[in-house]
């Protein structure tokens, strides 16, 4: 296990200690929903290397979501669920670089924010809206 992926994997876990864990993983979204939206600022800046460092980190927390799913509470949910955070983040590196990486981010983010918003409803959370096209 790579240093950058031990770190998310501990920040899940120390998240997840502190609060509810429903309420960490909403956190972990806003948090990707974030570094994301970073990112489009990044490119459209023509920031190659903040852009590179905000997907990279919010690939880290997909990566770490997908690290720690509980498995005992529905096996076919889990396996789901990792598919999605794994899409998802390669997503991420495959838009990047692109002439029209920041349309695709915003394309994720809605997805993103979907996912986000499951979780925060479950948590009984505020509900954000998706990101505006732009």
């Amino acid at each position: 296990m790579t240093r950058d992926i031990g770190t998310a994997i501990s920040a899940y876990r120390l998240a997840a200690n502190q609060v509810h864990p429903l309420v960490a993983v909403v956190r972990l979204f806003d948090e990707t929903l974030r570094r994301v939206a970073r990112a489009v600022e990044d490119t459209r800046a023509r920031r190659v290397e903040d852009a590179y460092v905000n997907i990279t980190r919010a690939s880290l927390i997909l990566r770490g979501l997908s690290s720690n799913l509980r498995y005992d509470k529905g096996e076919d949910m889990a396996d789901t669920l990792k598919e999605t955070y794994i899409a998802n983040l390669v997503a991420l590196h495959t838009a990047f670089g692109k002439p029209d990486a920041p349309e695709r981010y915003l394309r994720i983010m809605t997805g993103l924010t979907e996912l986000r918003n499951a979780w925060a409803e479950t948590a009984g959370m505020a509900l954000i809206p998706p990101p505006a096209a732009s």
